[in-house]
């Protein structure tokens, strides 16, 4: 008898009893209106170190960028996500929409733009949404942070040191 075949029968005779079932989906949270959302996912993404806003009919993306930035472009990747999740603030990138998948990482500065409307209260919702055709894509929730033994936090180590959201009402 090979090793292999004394190893699998002994996990056969073990009798491990099954593992026991997965627990429901949490309840959805209950938002008051279609703004609770937004409200909720603007304040986990200041939680984690990110900012964000809600483009009003006056302002154009390019100069909300251009605030932040103050007109110097440069590290600065503005890219567009398909939708984002209120409970923890991430907004899903899709590499389809990049033209190169690296760039999101290299990038020192990332700008996200949602449409408004593609928001979703839970991660279970937002599974369903991502694309099954597509080869890559990210949940992405403010910036790059790693710290060392010595807990020394460092911002922007494998990713971007700024994040921030536009959610574009159109």
């Amino acid at each position: 008898m090979h090793a292999r075949d004394a190893i699998l029968s002994a996990i056969r005779a073990a009798a491990v009893p099954a593992a026991p079932a997965a627990p429901p989906a949490p309840a959805r949270p209950a938002y008051a209106d279609g703004d609770g959302m937004h409200e909720a996912f603007l304040r986990v993404l200041a939680e984690v170190g990110g900012e964000g806003v809600v483009r009003s009919s006056g302002q154009s993306v390019e100069a909300l960028v251009n605030g932040w930035f103050a007109n110097d472009r440069r590290g600065v990747l503005v890219v567009r996500g398909r939708f984002a999740v209120a409970e923890n603030g991430a907004v899903y990138v899709d590499a389809a929409e990049l033209e190169t998948r690296n760039s999101i990482v290299l990038a020192e500065h990332l700008v996200v733009v949602v449409p408004y409307t593609a928001i979703v209260p839970t991660m279970h919702e937002a599974v369903r949404l991502m694309p099954v055709d597509s080869p890559c894509g990210w949940f992405l929730s403010g910036p790059s942070k790693t710290a060392d033994i010595e807990q020394s936090l460092v911002f922007g180590a494998q990713g971007s040191r700024t994040h921030r959201v536009i959610f574009d009402r159109g």
